[in-house]
């Protein structure tokens, strides 16, 4: 099975850029569950007097595991683990509160907190590891690759008013097991390829190495995104978490911890396919993501064949996806400063024949990471990007290159 490693490698940065169970129906009554005073979707129902639930819907719980398939006991289940639970008969609700609360904190209040401390700071910077291992499997499920473990650096900065961000990210290819070309593995440095992101004055300028050293420009007010884009990340703390309640989103807490003598308290939340669709929906839609990753020195019609294959990418990803995202955030005890964060994900999906011509491949992909949080309210220093120029500018300086005539 040979592996495109120019088009995975896209996969890989197009993703980072951004229930399966029946109902039975005998005897049974459907419920609402309402988890710490909001609506979550799940799969409940009612039976003999007695809730179920499924195992598939407390697994998009964070800090649940649950080994059980099938329908399990909604009371006995969480009453083992000290939650309240009630039944509201004239709602047809059960009202589950369970890790709500952290002495006067409830997990949603200290993330308005929290947020609105960041918001006020205006700028910090990140810098963390991620580990990614992947696996793809061909149309005949023997024939299995797996790729090595690939370890990245992510560095940024980000400040909100004015809008400004920079992120860095280094990734360290296998390019052993790309199968891509002695031309292409001799561009890599040490087996590197670094990505460079810029976004001010509504505009996002990208990078990549080792293909070129030249910034291209996406002028972001040009396009119905930038609202969406803007809203998002400078939303008040209060209805930053009324939106991700909308997208199914919770927060709940953790054990409390000790990093370097610092008491921090623990959130977790989770994001699943359906959620994941939403937000990408809302607020990346609109995007081109073909202009933030497309190649400097790709010919215009390696360029267009390169949209066509990404826009399907995107599209058989988001409609074949399987994704379980958990996060924990580290608050800060005594400034209530988020200053670390740790994540876990698991991202399975399809490619079909009109993306992969040898036949369908399935990736499975597994992503840890954990980030820290510094130098909060310092000056904000991004990249000189004054010699940036569009994806249009670029194109046609290629189609005006002079080609050497052969002899």
């Amino acid at each position: 099975m040979r592996i495109d490693g120019k088009k995975m490698s896209m996969v890989f940065l197009t993703f980072l850029m951004v229930i399966f169970l029946l109902v039975p129906a005998a005897a049974s009554t459907q419920v609402n569950l309402v988890f710490n005073g909001y609506d979550y979707q799940a799969d409940v129902y009612v039976e003999n007097g007695v809730s179920y639930i499924s195992g598939a819907s407390l697994q998009k719980i964070p800090g649940l595991q649950v080994e059980q398939d099938g329908y399990i006991p909604l009371r006995s289940f969480f009453e083992s683990r000290e939650a309240k639970v009630d039944w509201d008969n004239s709602q047809k609700e059960i009202n589950v509160s369970w890790c709500e609360m952290n002495g006067d904190w409830s997990a949603d209040e200290l993330m308005i907190a929290s947020t609105k401390v960041l918001q006020e700071i205006n700028s910090y910077k990140l810098r963390g590891n991620t580990s990614i291992e992947m696996a793809i499997m061909g149309q005949d499920t023997t024939e299995t690759q797996n790729i090595p473990k690939i370890n990245t650096l992510m560095e940024g900065v980000f400040q909100q008013e004015p809008m400004a961000m920079y992120c860095k990210q280094t990734a360290k290819l296998p390019l052993e097991d790309m199968e891509i070309t002695e031309e292409e593995a001799q561009l890599f440095d040490q087996g590197e390829m670094t990505t460079e992101m810029v976004w001010k004055d509504n505009a996002i300028y990208q990078k990549m190495s080792p293909f070129s050293d030249q910034w291209i420009m996406m002028d972001l007010a040009e396009m119905d995104l930038m609202d969406n884009l803007t809203n998002m990340l400078q939303t008040s703390p209060q209805q930053s978490l009324e939106m991700m309640r909308e997208f199914g989103v919770i927060y709940l807490f953790g054990e409390d911890v000790e990093i370097n003598g610092q008491d921090y308290y623990t959130v977790k939340n989770y994001v699943d396919s359906l959620t994941f669709k939403k937000i990408f929906e809302e607020y990346m839609g609109a995007l081109n993501l073909n202009s933030l990753i497309t190649e400097p020195g790709t010919g215009e019609e390696e360029s267009a064949e390169n949209t066509m294959s990404i826009e399907q990418i995107m599209e058989e990803l988001l409609a074949t996806m399987e994704l379980d995202y958990y996060i924990d955030s580290f608050i800060n005890k005594d400034t209530l400063r988020t200053e670390k964060m740790r994540f876990n994900m698991e991202l399975k999906y399809q490619l079909d024949e009109t993306v992969n011509p040898e036949g369908p491949i399935a990736f499975d992909m597994k992503i840890a990471g954990e980030f820290d949080y510094y130098d909060f309210g310092t000056e904000v220093e991004l990249p000189d990007v004054s010699d940036a120029i569009t994806q249009e500018e670029l194109i046609e300086q290629m189609n005006t290159m002079e080609v050497p005539e052969e002899e």
